[in-house]
């Protein structure tokens, strides 16, 4: 009796062991979720683009924003839960990365100590990012194609530098000459000042939208008043 529960714990244990290796086996998870668009030899096809080129950084970025596997072929995807976990994304990365030719390393994060590079940041974000996801970070502004560009708030530090250095969509890809890596420190360092400072971007505060949005309430408040004040005085006299 001994010798049948020793042998089954013992084949329920291979079992497991062997579920969790099928777990992060990135040419198993591949086959499964990305396969059947991007095809199995990495080619592409009608409903995506090949992978035989891209960078890690790319791949990375997709999976970690949970913009892949994508619901409709071609169209926009926004940032939302990941599908996977830490380990199955980088067995992921792993896998594609064996087959393509592209940038094996993933952009670098390191972020200058808490509070420098803000100024240096901000004029980066001022003058390469903010024409499109505006003044505060939180997006919408449409960019063509039918894309608009996604608001920034949920973005990690490392999802913001493989954006930049990526150029996911119809982003541009900021390479080191034009952001260069202590740039790009400074960058994600303002980035995440957005996210998460109390700050006021101008005018009465409201959940830092920004001057256009506040002008525009303001404008709407002013009307109701002077609609209001016409008509006392209509009923006065």
């Amino acid at each position: 009796m001994r010798a049948f529960v020793a042998f089954f714990v013992l084949a329920a244990l291979c079992c497991a062991a062997g579920a969790a290796s099928q777990q992060y086996d990135g040419r198993t998870l591949y086959a499964m979720h990305c396969a059947s668009c991007h095809g199995m030899a990495l080619e592409g096809g009608s409903q995506a683009p090949p992978l035989l080129h891209v960078d890690a950084g790319m791949v990375d970025f997709m999976l970690r924003t949970g913009r892949m596997p994508a619901m409709v072929p071609w169209e926009q995807e926004y940032h939302h839960r990941p599908q996977f976990t830490e380990p199955q994304i980088a067995a992921i990365d792993d896998y594609v990365m064996s087959r393509s030719t592209g940038e094996r390393s993933l952009p670098d994060v390191t972020l200058p100590p808490a509070g420098y590079g803000l100024r240096k940041g901000r004029l980066v974000f001022e003058e390469n990012c903010e024409q499109c996801h505006g003044a505060g970070g939180h997006g919408d502004g449409a960019v063509g194609y039918h894309n608009v560009a996604p608001s920034i708030m949920d973005d990690s530090p490392r999802e913001i530098a493989e954006a930049v250095r990526e150029g996911p969509d119809v982003m541009p890809k900021f390479g080191r000459k034009i952001i260069d890596d202590e740039s790009l420190a400074n960058l994600v360092a303002y980035v995440g000042y957005l996210q998460h400072a109390q700050y006021n971007p101008g005018g009465m505060q409201l959940a830092n939208l920004g001057p256009v949005a506040e002008g525009f309430m303001a404008w709407t408040f002013g009307m109701g008043i002077l609609v209001l004040l016409i008509r006392r005085i209509g009923e006065t006299e």
